[in-house]
């Protein structure tokens, strides 16, 4: 078999064309196939980790989803303005509501009993907390989940008018906190979602193009042959569905547009070669 120029450029060289990927079916190893494979899988997980890292906020809603409806339906105080410094509640209006096992407290007096952990922070007497002491938000939620979150670190002033505020400012204030941490764990749990997914697709492919070689016309005489036209067909759709979700594609988007464009890149490679021997 003919064998292309220098890896990896020999692969962008191939991927443009249908006629080249078939005719070097077999010029790429089984390490260079495990590596296309990581930098499709690349391609799709970029754009969605960069836009994550840009976020300035994240709904309470994803990370509390009952104390977030308890303060959505229950907080009807009145305006609360809330001011700090290095860290520290300065001022604001000391509000309290108590409905069976929820709590919603602007008193930093207010003793409520409180046993803290990194994730699991927790509030005597109550499922769903959302506590504002002296130094610190105090956030419970049923599911399990409780956190300890600072405050700003500058001076800032913010006023809470409604249910949606609140919630707001306090999604925004966990964001802040664990923005370095969430980043690289996003990241982690998109990566294996489309390696499993792409895996088990790519891999579908290229059995199906591998049976072929049981009839007397395919050129197709290996699976690893069959996995190098299908990872060399996926190229091209990987690199635009990234494109796409640099313009704000979400996940679902840019994987429909891989596998559906390396569903047409394999029936133009077969229009143009029959998958037959002869070179073309």
């Amino acid at each position: 078999m003919e064998q292309i120029q220098r890896f990896p450029a020999g692969y962008f060289a191939m991927i443009v064309s249908p006629v080249k990927i078939f005719r070097y079916r077999g010029a790429l190893s089984v390490w260079k196939l495990i590596l296309i494979f990581l930098f499709l899988n690349a391609c799709l997980i970029a754009p969605l980790s960069l836009s994550f890292a840009r976020a300035g906020n994240i709904s309470l809603e994803q990370v509390a989803p009952h104390l977030y409806e308890a303060v959505q339906t229950g907080y009807t105080g009145q305006n609360a303005v809330l001011s700090f410094q290095n860290g520290v509640l300065q001022s604001g209006n000391a509000w309290t509501k108590e409905h069976g096992d929820t709590i919603i407290s602007f008193d930093p007096r207010k003793t409520t009993a409180v046993s803290e952990s990194r994730y699991h922070t927790k509030v005597a007497h109550y499922k769903n907390a959302l506590l504002f002491r002296k130094d610190r938000l105090i956030l419970a939620d049923e599911n399990g989940f409780g956190f300890s979150v600072r405050y700003p670190a500058g001076n800032e002033k913010i006023t809470i008018q409604n249910g949606r505020d609140l919630a707001s400012f306090a999604g925004a204030l966990w964001f802040r906190q664990h923005k370095v941490i969430l980043i690289p764990l996003v990241s982690c749990l998109i990566g294996i979602l489309f390696l499993f997914s792409n895996m088990l697709l790519m891999g579908a492919v290229s059995l199906m193009l591998w049976l072929t070689r049981f009839s007397s016309f395919s050129g197709i005489r290996s699976l690893k042959q069959a996995a190098t036209i299908t990872l060399s067909a996926t190229g091209v759709p990987s690199i635009i569905a990234m494109l796409a979700g640099f313009a704000g594609a979400g996940a679902a988007t840019m994987m429909m547009i891989q596998s559906l464009g390396m569903v047409l890149f394999i029936a133009m490679i077969f229009l143009k070669t029959k998958f037959l021997t002869d070179d073309m």
